[in-house]
Formats: C-alpha cells, sequence, structure tokens
C-alpha cells in the first residue's frame, strides 16, 4: 500500500506542477508498515543524536486515520489547498484546483482501485493496484521519499537531520541534496512531526532558490467515515488501469 500511496502524491504534485506550467506560458502522507497502530503516540527523542543515526533511533507509531490540510506554494505560479483523508490502507485526497474547482482522488483498499474526477463532474477516471505499465522505479516512487523512516537509506552519505521546534512542537529536520548536471542542486527540507510521522512543512529549492513549499495548516487523528473512501455514484468512471504513466498528461480532464 506505500506505493499505492505515493502513486497518489505523484499524480496530485503532477497535476500541480501541470497548472503551473499552463498559467506560466507540479505526504504519502504516512506510511502503512508493521507499525502501524491506532491512536498517536510522541517517539521518544535522543537530541544528542543528528544525521542519519538519529534517523535510525526513532521509532514511530503511525495513527490509523489521519486527516491533513495543507498549503501547496509554486513560486511565482500558484497557491493550492488539500486535504487528505487516511485510515488503515484506504486513501483520499481533495485538491482545490485553480480555474477547475476541487479535485478529488479516492483509494478503495478494498477494492484496489483508485479513482479521480472533478466536483460537480459526472465523468472521471480510474485504475487498479499493478496495472499500470511504467516502471515505477523509473520513478522513484517506490523510495518512500517522504518517509522518515527511509530517509537515511535513500541519502545515506548527505542526509542533515536533528531536532528542532516548529510552531511549538518538537519536529525532525531533515535537509537532503541532489546534484543533477542538467538541472544543477535540487535541495530539499522538511520539518516532520514527531506526533503523527509526517512532513509538517517542505521546502523544494533549485540551485538556491524556493521552487516549491508546502505547509500543513491543520492536522487531527480522528476517526474517519468509510463512506469517504467510496466513490460517489453519480459519476461515471473510465478504466486507465492498462494505461502508461508516461502518457497521463494525455488524460482528459474529467
Amino acid at each position: 500500500m506505500k506505493k499505492n500511496k505515493l502513486i497518489l502524491m505523484f499524480l496530485a504534485v503532477l497535476s500541480v506542477l501541470l497548472l503551473a506550467g499552463c498559467s506560466g506560458s507540479g505526504s504519502d502522507a504516512g506510511k502503512t508498515d508493521e507499525n502501524q497502530a491506532n491512536g498517536d503516540k510522541t517517539t521518544t527523542l535522543d537530541e544528542s543524536l543528528s544525521g542519519a543515526a538519529l534517523l535510525s533511533s526513532l521509532n514511530f507509531s503511525y495513527p490509523d486515520a489521519l486527516k491533513m490540510t495543507t498549503r501547496t506554494t509554486v513560486a511565482n505560479s500558484m497557491d493550492t489547498t488539500s486535504t487528505t483523508f487516511t485510515k488503515g490502507d484506504n486513501f483520499r485526497m481533495e485538491m482545490e484546483m485553480p480555474d477547475i474547482g476541487k479535485q478529488i482522488t479516492i483509494y478503495n483498499a478494498a477494492e484496489g482501485v483508485t479513482y479521480q474526477y472533478t466536483e460537480g463532474q459526472t465523468t472521471g477516471f480510474s485504475f487498479k493496484d499493478q496495472e499500470m505499465t511504467s516502471d515505477l522505479g523509473d520513478l522513484n516512487l517506490d523510495e518512500g521519499v517522504t518517509s522518515i523512516d527511509d530517509i537515511a537509506d535513500v541519502f545515506p552519505e548527505n542526509v542533515i537531520a536533528r531536532v528542532e521546534t516548529l510552531d511549538g512542537e518538537k519536529v525532525i529536520y531533515i535537509e537532503t541534496t541532489e546534484n543533477d548536471g542538467q538541472n544543477g542542486t535540487v535541495d530539499m527540507r522538511m520539518w516532520f512531526s514527531t506526533k503523527y510521522g509526517v512532513p509538517l512543512k517542505t521546502e523544494i529549492l533549485s540551485n538556491g532558490t524556493l521552487s516549491m513549499s508546502s505547509v500543513v495548516t491543520d492536522i487531527s487523528a480522528d476517526d474517519i467515515a468509510d463512506s469517504q473512501f467510496i466513490p460517489p455514484s453519480n459519476v461515471v468512471f473510465t478504466d486507465y488501469s492498462s494505461m502508461n504513466l508516461d502518457d497521463l498528461t494525455a488524460v482528459p480532464n474529467p
């Protein structure tokens, strides 16, 4: 399910970047694994540690149900607000898209199907687990780069990590750098909640210039109704299960 949630995040970020490109002429929020438990629990922090040693010392318990509202800003392009709901392996994201409206993505774990549509429209598209034809390894979607448990493995040599305070809460600040001969240097900064195990703030810098940022404006671990993960009966979904993710931009807008 970790890979499924990362696919959804990829779709959401891609939607933002595509719209940003049009206007200028862009958290798997949580990780589901054996340590997942109901409720939330603050991890024990050893503030004397830093870097990969700090990350490997952490032992989070993730809320089974989590609701989170995030504001994302693409530099010089646009702002958008999204709300995500997770419950077990189920996922829902509602994203306000400028000039389009509220775009909704639902992953129903029991069905193994992802649905996406725009509120108020009567058509949308869907795809099933394990039937996307792109090589997910090429997209790095299975590396879990937004999971605090995996960052030390993905960036073992150059990860910066330390305990900080953000808005009165203890957080884990993480910074990574990647050098691309074509695009230059990309820095990613994240402030992970020690209570929920998700990034409360993220910044992406390209060659030292802030290109994208996101801030969680509201978060809670209250129970979420199962109906949030059921697609609406008045929307007709076209099955794109056999499509290649490389052709995602060719999918017509619902």
